[in-house]
């Protein structure tokens, strides 16, 4: 799919940080920008100039025949209802999840999107690391032995509480979980989350995930007030070896047979994920929506398994 003719949906710090400096590299061609309010809309005038169309209202970026690819990126909870007046514009979307903040309207939405002739692409940029494909390759690698599980850490400052993350179990678990399924190459069968008891109201700024792959274990604590600064550590256990990644910056430790390895750097680019998704949508036409229901069935399940604090299988 081209990359070309392209509006935003949103113009927060992760299109600029993000997306732009990847666009801007492959020389792709911005048409339009919807911002919601008018300040964000003077940055980014400032930052593409005056070729674009700008407007405060992402209808008129939809009903604009120039655009032919829309990049969705706002708040959780608008994500419903901009997703469906995208999908009934027969735009091509890239878009990120969760679909919307309840399980009903992401089937919803899931139903509609296989209906349309249109590519509707969650970026999953974490996934697209070049170490996870590495880490992939280890799972696979019999002189470690069988993997027996995978523990991934993730510490972030400052994402919680806010009103958009709520539900962070239900946000960002595609984010990370997707990562997961990749070094797996498999999905959960089931999964448990386990914050608090009873929960009624609370942020979820931390919780402890355990996805069952059935030849294996893997397990994911997050807390998103953390003291710390952002850090994605991913422990995989072999019966011969252990070995530790810091994702971040894109560093593995391998530890054979308990003797320390020296350690392996890998691509760490700017943005490297990005760059690779990009990629991707760019060298493929051939598009499906699995990846999307597959994750939005596992964040079902981790939200009810969340509110129950039981097992929760995983609808496939």
């Amino acid at each position: 799919m081209k990359l070309e003719n392209i509006g935003l949906i949103g113009f927060g710090g992760w299109i600029e940080s993000a997306y732009l400096p990847i666009l801007n590299s492959k020389n792709k061609s911005i048409k339009a920008i919807a911002t919601k309010t008018e300040n964000t809309l003077i940055k980014a005038k400032k930052i593409l100039g005056n070729d674009c169309f700008y407007t405060n209202d992402y209808r008129k970026l939809l009903s604009r025949p120039d655009i032919d690819l829309v990049i969705l990126s706002v708040p959780d909870e608008l994500h419903e209802k901009i997703m469906k007046d995208i999908i009934n514009s027969k735009k091509n979307c890239i878009f990120e999840m969760p679909l919307s903040e309840e399980i009903n309207s992401s089937k919803e939405l899931i139903s509609l999107m296989d209906k349309s002739e249109n590519f509707f692409i969650p970026n999953l940029e974490v996934s697209y690391l070049p170490i996870i494909k590495k880490l992939s390759d280890y799972k696979n690698d019999k002189s470690l032995g069988n993997l027996l599980n995978i523990h991934m850490v993730m510490n972030a400052p400052k994402w919680g509480p806010t009103p958009n993350l709520t539900k962070s179990v239900y946000s960002i678990s595609p984010w990370y979980i997707d990562p997961l399924n990749k070094i797996s190459e498999s999905l959960p069968s089931r999964v448990l989350s386990i914050g608090e008891k009873s929960p009624k109201s609370f942020s979820e700024s931390r919780a402890n995930i355990i996805l069952d792959y059935d030849t294996h274990w893997a397990s994911w604590n997050f807390n998103i007030e953390s003291s710390k600064e952002w850090e994605v550590i991913i422990t995989m256990t072999f019966e011969n070896s252990e070995i530790i990644t810091d994702l971040i910056n894109s560093e593995i430790t391998i530890y054979e047979n308990e003797k320390k390895l020296p350690k392996i750097k890998i691509d760490h680019s700017i943005w490297p994920g990005m760059n690779n998704f990009l990629s991707y949508v760019e060298t493929t036409d051939k598009f499906n929506n699995k990846t999307t229901k597959d994750l939005m069935n596992i964040s079902n399940a981790l939200q009810i398994s969340n509110n129950s604090n039981n097992w929760q299988s995983v609808e496939i």
